[in-house]
């Protein structure tokens, strides 16, 4: 089974050479550069097993000296996507050490270890990566922050996303904040009183805003009657431009808050992670985080379990 799942991630290339006349000094073959996973013991019988053993040896036969690689996105950009794949699948503190492991595997040559650490971070903290993990990317970022291996600007950068992902994270308490509604009375949001808040950063302006602002109010599940009764929906645009807020606030549903950030304090103060727009945090009663920058579905897939 776990042959199965690993072989299916990944991707086969077809590798073909033009035929030609024959120089009389063969040129030096280029070499082929691959990707090998390593063999499973037999006596390895059950799921979890095996996929432990792929994961602890996965770069075995991997050279990391070898900055070819670097060039190959087909090969080790491959590999490295399907090893986050695989390290999803695992408890967390398995997968912190395998990547800590890895960071340090890669750290023999300085170009090799670069180009992890930016990939990493680009699959797993990029807001924009489809397999984005913010848990997954806290051990890499805690690596970065601390190893002789990586500069001060890779340091530094690392301590930010810390920062970041230390930030109203599941199961937090949720940063209070002051919004103004559009008559210009100001409310805290730790006052609203609801089984669920949503909290919708965004920009009017923002492609993607539109786009998730239609599914929310397209969605059969955020707008069932019975779930409307116990959430409330906190559409909040925190930039400077409230011209271009007070142009687009027809736009949001009568039944949700509609409001702005008059003194700009959530940006300034960075009290959320708004790395991009549009972000989505679910809370409870009590204002603690259940879901942390998500996209709609999987807001709707935690109600469609409830």
């Amino acid at each position: 089974m776990i042959h199965r799942i690993i072989f299916l991630c990944l991707l086969t290339f077809a590798l073909s050479a033009c035929g030609g006349k024959q120089k009389q000094e063969a040129e030096p073959e280029k070499k082929e550069l691959a990707f090998t996973l390593p063999e499973v013991p037999v006596m390895l019988q059950s799921a979890e097993d095996r996929l432990a053993f792929v994961i602890q040896h996965y770069w075995d036969h991997f050279d990391f000296k070898d900055t070819a690689y670097i060039h190959a996105p087909e090969v080790t950009e491959q590999a490295l996507v399907n090893y986050v794949d695989l390290l999803q699948r695992v408890p967390m503190e398995f997968s912190d050490s395998c990547l800590t492991k890895t960071l340090t595997n890669a750290g023999v040559e300085e170009k090799m270890f670069n180009y992890f650490a930016e990939t990493l971070r680009r699959y797993l903290f990029d807001p924009n990566s489809p397999i984005r993990d913010e848990e997954l990317y806290e051990p890499v970022g805690r690596f970065l922050a601390t190893s002789p291996l990586a500069d001060e600007a890779t340091q530094s950068r690392a301590r930010h996303d810390l920062k970041l992902i230390g930030m109203n994270r599941v199961g937090a308490l949720a940063t209070d904040f002051v919004y103004t509604l559009p008559s210009g009375a100001q409310k805290r949001m730790h006052d609203l009183r609801s089984p669920y808040t949503l909290l919708l950063f965004y920009n009017p302006d923002c492609h993607g805003c539109a786009e998730t602002l239609a599914a929310m109010k397209s969605s059969p599940v955020l707008n069932r009657p019975d779930l409307m009764k116990q959430i409330k929906i906190l559409a909040f645009y925190p930039d400077e431009d409230k011209e271009v807020w007070d142009k687009h606030r027809d736009e949001i549903p009568s039944s949700w808050i509609n409001c702005y950030d008059k003194d700009l304090t959530v940006l300034t103060k960075e009290l959320y992670d708004l790395k991009a727009m549009p972000t989505l945090y679910l809370l409870d009663k009590d204002k603690k985080v259940l879901l942390k920058d998500v996209p709609v579905g999987a807001v709707e897939k935690y109600f469609e379990n409830k």
